[in-house]
């Protein structure tokens, strides 16, 4: 059998389901210095012993059986909370807390009874009444769906952004769903999303003044601010602004085989063929 090492006996406490984030943190850091300087001081060594002591099987063992009305009513908060919530994350931390016998503190306490009121028989019954609505009415995800396209591209909402746009089997909460897709921003950006286009398949278009380099980008080089367009398609592609005007079309440049995608605020119905001022 192969003699414990320092590293060994981290690695085994970091793979630990009972350690708390912080001790967890804690041990990764003494292991980050022992792989670093190849020893442990006789402070960090200590430590390592009083962390395999903490969570010994049998300290866990005596802490369950000591606690176990708290972590009875933890384990029964716990399965109620959505699992990529805060709330979820929260009991579960407080979990492996009790588990290893530190007491939570007032403030923790006091977190715990607010999450408990949001998760009372009420509260659940509204969020099954919300999952019911989400899955029976297409609108509620496709303006999910439309909105999580512009926050991916803002740094907002990520993970929840993420989750709409990669499972089709995911439903935000209804404080996650009223949050990304209630604000005002949002609402900008559906009402861009739902609008009738200006522009019609086959209209021919052209740049407003207000559009930039970025916008005449085409292929390797940049069209002339006055060069016709024709309109390829209308919503050609997620709108991923807020601004007025930001539904995306696909253009195809007279002369050119490379198509664009360009806002309809920077477009505007070009003059016909052959027209000039007199």
């Amino acid at each position: 059998m192969a003699r414990a090492t320092y590293k060994t006996r981290l690695e085994t406490l970091i793979a630990n389901s009972a350690i708390s984030q912080r001790d967890r943190t804690f041990a990764q850091s003494l292991l980050s210095n022992y792989e670093r300087k190849g020893r442990l001081s006789a402070g960090r060594a200590k430590w390592v012993a009083t962390l395999e002591d903490r969570y010994s099987p049998e300290n866990i063992a005596a802490a369950i059986q000591k606690n176990s009305s708290m972590l009875d009513r933890l384990n029964t908060l716990h399965a109620r909370t959505e699992p990529t919530s805060y709330a979820n994350g929260y009991t579960e931390s407080l979990i492996n807390q009790v588990k290893a016998d530190r007491r939570l503190s007032e403030r923790q306490m006091e977190i715990l009874r607010k999450i408990e009121a949001e998760h009372d028989d009420g509260a659940m019954a509204e969020r099954v009444k919300w999952v019911e609505g989400y899955k029976n009415d297409p609108t509620l995800r496709n303006d999910a769906i439309v909105v999580a396209h512009y926050y991916k591209t803002t740094g907002y909402f990520g993970s929840t952004a993420d989750a709409i746009l990669n499972s089709d089997t995911f439903i935000p909460t209804y404080s996650q769903y009223n949050k990304m897709v209630k604000n005002k921003y949002a609402q900008k950006v559906l009402a861009a999303h739902n609008d009738k286009p200006k522009y019609e398949q086959g209209q021919l278009v052209t740049f407003r003044s207000s559009a930039g380099a970025a916008e005449r980008r085409c292929g390797d080089g940049y069209l002339k601010p006055t060069v016709p367009m024709m309109v390829i398609a209308a919503d050609a592609a997620p709108v991923t602004s807020a601004a007025r005007g930001a539904k995306k079309y696909k253009l195809l440049p007279i002369g050119k085989a490379e198509t664009l995608i360009v806002e309809e605020r920077y477009i505007m119905k070009a003059r016909k063929l052959g027209s000039a001022k007199k």
